[in-house]
């Protein structure tokens, strides 16, 4: 699983969450698609975008792992540089991804079936389970990611 999670997040060339973010400007980063609708702190940004998966990562570990404390609005204000900086929401990025794959190498086998609560309180998950939502999550925003660069590059040639 360990091998899954990076190429998820950076192994494969094409679809990796870090492959759809090469190239990318601190200009296309911060622009924000029309008419977006989603959480509250976020605008369709990729610079939000990419905070979201750093952020989620540790929120995710700290209520699975954790004490069950990290919160959204905390993320906001440890890392606030990470919702308007390209490179500190790179280093949030990182920073999770490092973490995911920390507490990856700690578990064995066994632990992976552990239950816990989910932080949204729907329910239980197991260990296992999360880090293979976890994967999921670094292809979804790069799917997200690249089409969100389809529109500012169609946006600027059309200008």
């Amino acid at each position: 699983m360990k091998q899954d999670l990076e190429t998820a997040y950076r192994g494969s060339h094409w679809h990796s969450f870090q492959s759809a973010l090469r190239g990318l400007s601190p200009d296309e980063a911060r622009w924000k698609p029309p008419h977006y609708q989603g959480f509250p702190w976020m605008d369709g940004s990729i610079q939000k975008i990419i905070f979201h998966v750093g952020g989620d990562n540790l929120y995710q570990l700290d209520h699975a792992l954790g004490e069950r404390k990290l919160s959204w609005d905390e993320l906001q204000v440890n890392y606030k540089p990470a919702m308007s900086d390209l490179k500190s929401a790179l280093q949030l990025a990182d920073r999770g991804y490092q973490a995911l794959q920390d507490a990856l190498g700690s578990l064995t086998d066994e632990s992976l079936a552990k239950k816990y609560p989910t932080p949204e309180g729907k329910g239980k998950r197991s260990l296992e389970g999360l880090f293979k939502m976890m994967i999921e999550h670094y292809f979804y925003h790069a799917g997200q990611i690249v089409y969100i660069r389809s529109l500012w590059k169609g946006l600027r040639k059309s200008e």
